[in-house]
């Protein structure tokens, strides 16, 4: 059963486990959005030519964990190549799914795989909300090959 529209929209402000080792494998998304909100469903573009591809498009749920500004480091190792990048991070498991989940993660978010769509390089994987659990505090973001956090507009600016 998905969750609630209304909890969903908070999250407004990636890992699986391997089908056939259970080992958690893990990937940093460059984008991660919102797809729907009834039913709640989410995408990301992976590459195909990815380590965690076969992984991550093979699996049945999926794990996703919103970073706060002071997990850049993690967003960094997981960014990187490599089966190994998961050694170094510790796990919660799911509460509704089987999928592995960063401590103190702004949101973590659980998700059914709904549909893989291939699209040039990438593959779009798509996702059902089926539980999410979001807290307070400042997002990790990233841009120009930079990790930055949110920095609010002041009223009247242009």
């Amino acid at each position: 059963m998905p969750i609630a529209g209304d909890l969903y929209k908070q999250l407004g402000r990636t890992a699986a486990h391997d089908r056939s080792t259970d080992a958690v494998v893990g990937l940093t998304a460059s984008s991660f959005v919102t797809l729907s909100f009834e039913p709640p469903m989410v995408m990301f573009a992976l590459q195909q030519n990815a380590d965690s591809y076969a992984s991550i498009v093979s699996s049945k749920a999926f794990g996703v964990s919103l970073l706060s500004s002071s997990q850049s480091e993690v967003a960094s190792r997981f960014a990187r190549k490599g089966r190994d990048k998961t050694a170094q991070t510790s796990f919660a498991e799911g509460k509704v799914l089987h999928v592995p989940l960063i401590h103190d993660a702004l949101a973590q978010i659980e998700c059914l795989t709904s549909q893989i769509l291939l699209s040039g390089d990438h593959a779009i994987v798509v996702g059902l909300v089926e539980a999410a659990r979001p807290v307070s505090g400042d997002p990790l973001l990233y841009f120009a090959g930079q990790y930055g956090s949110f920095k609010s507009l002041s009223q009247g600016t242009s």
